[in-house]
């Protein structure tokens, strides 16, 4: 069955009234995050005015289980009014009893509505697409962003995610906003990783892939590594070491000896060993553009016939002077 047809499975179906226990979140739901400080505002509102947008459910006929395909939000904080200690509230949870949906189309399902409305955690996401991705034998990224309304560039990213090991996710989805690592982290560091171990072992201190993950995470909560885009000047340093398509031999050893450094120290920064690399580069790129800049300039001024020369031509003198002096040492 195509997934255009099993997303059909779920039909509208009876009109119910349910309290918070007789539901149960969906096991499959890709959102797993809820912070508390976003719920707030739902919660207020609910206790004030009730659940006025039903939830939509379904009936597991093996448990005889009510779970929930929309609303767990609302399901939450219906949960936690009731649970209040100091103004507990009775919340009626109104619902739409659907068919139960095959797990293929209940996922979709869940893509399909939940991600039009807010932005998901993206290693939540991450997971749900990997299910999918296994139960429907697809990795077509282009197919799978058809059937999910998933961006095809967070579906690149999700695929990155899921290459981590488990205790990797887990730190993404931690509870605690303050403790949770950004998948973002994960993200730009998985090129940095790629390319270590495409050099030589010495270049890591002899750590594996995933003692470099440990390490470059020392590095981030301690603050050496302020942003996660640093890691991209270590990418940058690298293509530093190639020169018209060869390879300088010397800027590959102080690439390889920054690398070293990077993956040993606690103390130094992306920055402070990488810059330098990438420095000398950017002064001949910016020097080169001001060269071509200036020849564009003076043939668009078209100077050669002024009258007044006096000042122009001891402008000029200076250029030549300087210009001279540089290709005198360049040639050194």
């Amino acid at each position: 069955m195509k997934p255009s047809q099993q997303m059909e499975e779920v039909r509208s179906g009876t009109f119910r009234q349910f309290s918070y226990k007789d539901l149960k979140p969906n096991p499959l739901n890709p959102r797993r995050i809820f912070d508390k400080a976003p719920l707030k505002v739902l919660k207020d509102s609910i206790r004030a005015n009730g659940i006025l947008v039903p939830l939509t459910v379904y009936l597991e006929k093996r448990n005889n289980q009510h779970y929930i395909l929309d609303g767990e939000r609302r399901w939450r904080c219906a949960e936690a009014i009731e649970l209040d200690p100091n103004e507990p509230k009775k919340v009626p949870m109104p619902a739409n009893v659907v068919d139960p949906p095959s797990p293929v189309a209940n996922l979709l399902w869940m893509f399909n509505i939940h991600n039009l409305r807010e932005q998901w955690e993206l290693m939540p996401t991450a997971l749900s697409l990997g299910a999918l991705m296994k139960e429907l034998g697809e990795s077509d990224e282009r197919r799978l962003a058809e059937m999910t309304k998933v961006s095809k560039p967070q579906i690149q990213r999700c695929k990155i995610l899921l290459t981590y090991e488990k205790k990797y996710h887990v730190m993404m989805m931690d509870a605690d906003p303050e403790k949770r690592i950004k998948a973002n982290f994960f993200i730009e560091l998985h090129p940095v990783l790629d390319l270590y171990m495409s050099l030589p072992k010495d270049c890591s201190a002899g750590k594996s892939r995933n003692e470099l993950i440990d390490h470059f995470l020392n590095l981030y909560r301690s603050g050496r590594i302020p942003s996660v885009i640093h890691f991209r000047r270590i990418l940058e340093a690298h293509d530093y070491t190639i020169e018209e398509g060869k390879i300088d031999e010397i800027k590959q050893e102080r690439f390889h000896q920054a690398m070293r450094q990077i993956s040993e120290s606690r103390k130094l920064s992306i920055r402070k060993l990488f810059d330098p690399l990438t420095a000398e580069d950017k002064s001949i790129a910016s020097a080169k553009s001001l060269c071509e800049q200036f020849l564009t300039d003076m043939r668009r001024f078209r100077i050669e016939h002024v009258q007044k020369r006096a000042q122009l031509r001891r402008a000029l003198l200076a250029v030549q002077k300087y210009v001279s002096d540089l290709l005198i040492r360049f040639e050194d």
